[in-house]
């Protein structure tokens, strides 16, 4: 399946590229002052070495310095190590995190931002509907499961989409895709409770889901959940940027990892 075809980026997602990007220039600059005090270290022992002669032996005081300087060049060498691999991961993931604004060059739909998370915390004042025991409110982003009856090829995917009001005589909520079709409009579909899935904000007290879960994720570069299986929890990726994300890999999808924030890594819904 073509995941690329749709394209969109939340503004969240590029506060995370700009926060890691300052990460790694900081990194760098440490990676810097550590190799330039290893070249320091290795001048002095090469003096050292250099200018005394060995072969009856040293004194206990240049014995004592050649050791502290030894000592100095390991520990930089592990911190030099330790930086390196730090700065990869993080270029990995900013790769991974810049994928999400690409646009392919056919049949892309045009580039916008998520509704804000905001929006959703200031629709609680709006109408909102009970069903099965789930309440969904109007102005909220969510991930909507297109009917099975629509035109669209993407009738199988979960898309982004905000609700815009509720159907009390057929208890029916109507959404709105967050992308554009080829006419410029917004698409509108009606849907029941059970094919949505409100989008967290930030704000929300969210548990963590572990390494092997089966979610819906947001694919980068588009705004459409996908099934995937969570590789690695934010927990473990804490060296990558604060707040953390989730390695995922998603079905048919080559094998490859990719990388969401936690906002748009949403539970499995159960089958009824």
């Amino acid at each position: 399946m073509d995941r690329k075809s749709r394209t969109s980026r939340s503004a969240s997602l590029e506060d995370e590229e700009l926060s890691l990007w300052k990460e790694i220039c900081t990194s760098l600059v440490k990676l810097e002052n550590i190799q330039r005090d290893a070249v320091d270290v290795i001048t002095n022992i090469n003096k050292v070495h250099g200018s005394s002669p060995f072969d009856n032996g040293i004194s206990s005081a240049l014995h004592q310095r050649l050791k502290d300087y030894y000592r100095s060049g390991i520990s930089l060498s592990t911190s030099e190590l330790k930086t390196i691999k730090d700065i990869i991961e993080k270029v990995s993931v900013l790769i991974a995190l810049r994928n999400a604004s690409e646009y392919s060059n056919d049949n892309k739909r045009k580039k916008r931002r998520h509704e804000t998370e905001e929006k959703a915390a200031n629709g609680s004042s709006a109408k909102k509907s009970k069903t099965g025991g789930q309440q969904v409110g109007i102005g909220v982003s969510v991930a909507a499961k297109l009917p099975t009856d629509t035109k669209d090829a993407r009738n199988e995917e979960w898309i982004l989409a905000t609700t815009v009001a509720f159907h009390a005589d057929v208890n029916r909520y109507e959404v709105e895709d967050v992308e554009q079709d080829e006419l410029g409009k917004k698409p509108r579909y009606r849907l029941s409770a059970r094919q949505l899935i409100p989008i967290p904000s930030k704000a929300d007290v969210r548990h963590e889901m572990p390494a092997g879960k089966h979610v819906l994720a947001l694919y980068p570069g588009t705004t459409c959940f996908y099934k995937a299986v969570i590789v690695s929890p934010p927990s473990k990726n804490k060296d990558i940027n604060e707040g953390g994300v989730y390695k995922v890999q998603f079905e048919d999808d080559n094998d490859e990892f990719k990388y969401a924030v936690p906002t748009n890594v949403l539970e499995m819904p159960k089958q009824k």
